[in-house]
């Protein structure tokens, strides 16, 4: 009980106005009152002093060591840089390193493009640190540009880390063999060694699963196994530890080795191995219980496995307070958590192993609901049954069998079975591989949540508390159960009870994407995608990532609650607006989609439009211009352009006129100067309060005589960041500025929100709006 006050008062010092926070803390001491135990309010009052002075601690240590004036007038630097902690993604080399400079240092993460296929060669066969001495420079890590999407800076920052470094050239290079160096120089020999495994699939998880190396299983696999709840194996982490711990028992016990020298032996083994992997957060956690639990045997103080891992959760607070904002780590100790909890209850259960093991993966499930719903939007009830059948083949079957390959590699690298695992391993693997993957394409499977307001969170935790205590005091309360269906139900559609709608300018990057989301979520209307346009590269350049822009689009979309996308509309064929299709379409249901007649000519487009149609049952219907779609009620789309089939062009773009929040819009996708001329002319009485600048904000586009026809009282433009093309141009923000047009635009300023359905309407914009 005490262990759990280091959350709420974490969460204070960061955030003194956390509702949530006083209310656990005013709790949790509401509980120790109540229990009147002099020892337990003693050690609480300890863990309230070390938490407060972790806190002063954390904020003191974590403090740039460089002024923003400082870094960036640093231009050559040295940067100490350890094997383990790069990766290298075609020709980009990233990852953390030290950097010093002018007599300070501290650690930042850098990029660097590497040069030649040989320079990539070299840099993958590095086994030590290296200290690099070259020409660099300093910039604030990127916030987020999309609502709830994944913060770069915050995930810096809660490793104190401040800058991003470009690394431009490289001046000198050489290795660092000191004796500190030893242990990060073993970790990387592992891991090269583990690479001449004949197997590159069991290769990515034995690195990945036993020596923490992130980034080696593929993205789209990670992203099946999270798709179904499959929670085990990548959030509660190190629970092979348990079983290899187990193993190295009996076989020490078995060769006549005392308990005692057992004891002290697997003290040094768990040592050993947190620093050949890292001690990522899954493999700490079972480390430090287990090393404490060992520790108590060893002194002969008996430990219970609840009150270790208390100590753990304390340590891992103490050590980094902003640990707790992290995915990985409420998963990993929530769940592991709930096992403590729960194992000695369950022991009583009177059902049969498999029973016992479903009933134990549906607790955890709901449990972890909350806080997969927070993180990823969504939530699969698969898992209840997946994980048993995923544990039973990694517990029994593929733990152990990656343990044989990595002593067999070590010791036996030439032997010709190896080979005869690795093909039994691949097997397994696949056949997992493709199980997940086909059971996270079920449609019924998955909850689209969203992220909603904090009340539904607040239903749905104390439902969890009430069932946690209820199974605690082995009660059946049919009551429990009910109020926890119910506050699941409420949270599942709380963004259908919103009486306000929006409308989302996303940022996508180059190109352009408009969400549009009607009161009560009645409409949800998509205009253009996205998309990234590639460029032609050698093979040893291309760059694998771990989430696409499609993927990214559609958790932006899932993140609004949206659980399917009624309309839509492609303004025209060109890769920066339609490239996310298909993916947006595997990721979310779409009624219908509308395009510019003539656009289905282009040959990519239209194999893309066949594939939604025969896989999705998309209805697609081309478009020409002086059509009105209703969309809601008082929602209509009034289609202004094309007038006559084209080709999919700039010119040939929908142009779509529309009244919303009391303003009236128009989109005009990339459509040029030649194309305002038409509309001009075919519609003399045109006039707009918000005008989506055409193609980015070129100088092709927005003409002086089309801004003064429309004469808009607002603009908006979608460009990506730093973009190659220029965007917007310096005379097109001219043009709007001698005119007194705000500007709203993605690339400075993110995501731009427009909500409506009360009497005011606001504008939000996701980096000046971010706390």
């Amino acid at each position: 009980m005490p262990a759990l006050l280091v959350f709420p008062l974490t969460i204070l010092g960061f955030d003194g106005t956390n509702v949530f926070a006083w209310v656990l803390l005013f709790a949790i001491f509401a509980r120790l009152f109540f229990m009147q135990s002099k020892l337990l309010n003693f050690i609480a009052a300890a863990v309230v002093t070390a938490s407060l002075l972790s806190l002063l601690v954390h904020q003191w240590s974590s403090a740039s060591a460089f002024s923003a004036q400082e870094a960036e007038g640093i231009r050559t630097a040295a940067l100490q840089l350890d094997p383990n902690d790069m990766r290298i993604n075609g020709n980009l080399l990233t990852g953390e390193a030290l950097l010093q400079s002018e007599g300070k240092e501290e650690t930042v993460y850098f990029y660097y493009t590497i040069g030649t296929e040989e320079e990539k060669f070299n840099w993958e066969q590095q086994r030590f640190p290296q200290r690099v001495v070259a020409t660099v420079q300093l910039e604030k890590p990127e916030a987020e540009r999309n609502l709830h999407q994944f913060d770069f800076e915050d995930y810096l920052n809660a490793k104190s880390v401040h800058w991003v470094v470009t690394v431009e050239a490289i001046q000198s290079l050489s290795e660092d063999r000191s004796f500190w160096s030893w242990p990060s120089s073993i970790r990387r020999s592992i891991i090269l060694m583990l690479e001449k495994l004949p197997a590159v699939q069991t290769t990515d998880y034995i690195q990945t699963m036993l020596f923490n190396q992130s980034h080696t299983i593929a993205g789209d696999t990670l992203d099946a196994y999270r798709g179904i709840g499959l929670l085990h194996l990548f959030s509660i982490s190190g629970m092979h530890i348990q079983l290899l711990l187990s193993q190295m028992r009996y076989i020490l016990l078995r060769m006549k080795v005392s308990h005692e020298t057992t004891n002290k032996l697997l003290v040094v083994f768990l040592i050993a191995y947190g620093v050949l992997t890292g001690w990522g957060i899954g493999v700490f956690r079972a480390i430090c219980t287990h090393f404490i639990l060992l520790m108590g045997k060893i002194t002969g103080h008996r430990i219970e496995a609840k009150d270790a891992f208390a100590l753990t959760v304390m340590v891992a607070v103490f050590y980094n307070p902003l640990l707790i904002y992290s995915a990985s780590f409420q998963l990993s100790y929530l769940l592991a958590g709930v096992l403590y909890f729960v194992a000695p209850v369950s022991a009583e259960w009177k059902l049969n192993g498999l029973l016992k093991d479903i009933c134990l993966t549906a607790l955890m499930t709901m449990v972890s609901f909350p806080v997969v719903a927070y993180h990823f939007f969504e939530v699969s009830w698969l898992g209840i049954f997946v994980n048993v059948i995923f544990s039973f083949f990694f517990s029994w079957l593929l733990f152990p069998l990656f343990w044989l390959l990595f002593f067999a590699v070590l010791f036996f690298p030439e032997a010709p079975f190896l080979g005869v695992l690795c093909a039994v391993s691949d097997n397994l693997l696949t056949l997992l591989e493709t199980f997940a993957g086909a059971a996270a394409d079920l449609d019924f499977a998955s909850l689209v949540t969203g992220r909603p307001p904090a009340f539904y969170f607040a239903l749905v935790w104390i439902a969890l508390v009430l069932l946690l205590l209820s199974v605690e005091k082995a009660q059946r309360d049919i009551r429990v159960l009910c109020f926890l269906m119910a506050a699941v139900g409420l949270f599942s559609v709380a963004h259908q009870l919103t009486a306000s709608g929006k409308v989302v300018m996303l940022d996508v990057g180059q190109g352009d994407a408009i969400l549009i989301i009607t009161p009560f979520h009645r409409s949800a209307v998509l205009i253009d995608t996205g998309g990234v346009i590639t460029f032609e590269r050698e093979a040893w350049q291309v760059r694998e990532t771990a989430t696409t822009a499609g993927e990214k689009l559609v958790s932006i979309i899932k993140a609004e609650g949206v659980k399917k996308l009624d309309r839509v509309f492609l303004t025209h064929a060109d890769q920066d607006h339609v490239g996310s299709l298909r993916e947006l379409a595997e990721g979310l249901p779409i009624d219908a989609v509308y395009f510019p007649k003539g656009a289905e000519g282009n040959e990519a487009f239209a194999a893309v439009l066949l594939e939604l149609q025969s896989q999705h049952q998309v209805g697609l219907f081309p478009l020409l211009g002086k059509v009105d779609l209703e969309i809601d009620a008082d929602f209509v789309f009034h289609i202004l352009a094309p007038l006559a089939p084209g080709e999919g062009g700039n010119e040939d773009s929908l142009v779509i006129q529309t009244s919303i929040g009391g303003l009236d819009w128009l989109f005009t996708g990339d459509l040029g100067e030649e194309g305002e001329e038409v509309l001009m002319r075919t519609y003399p009485d045109l006039k707009t309060d918000v005008l989506k600048i055409g193609h980015h904000g070129s100088a092709t586009s927005s003409s002086e005589g089309f801004l003064d026809h429309v004469q808009p009282e607002l603009a908006l433009i979608s460009a990506g960041k730093q973009n190659r093309y220029g965007h917007p141009d310096a005379q097109i923000l001219e043009r709007l500025e001698l005119r007194n047009i705000p500007i709203f635009r993605t690339d400075r300023q993110g995501a731009i929100h427009f909500l409506y359905g009360s009497e005011e309407t606001e504008w939000r914009t996701i980096l000046e709006n971010k706390k």
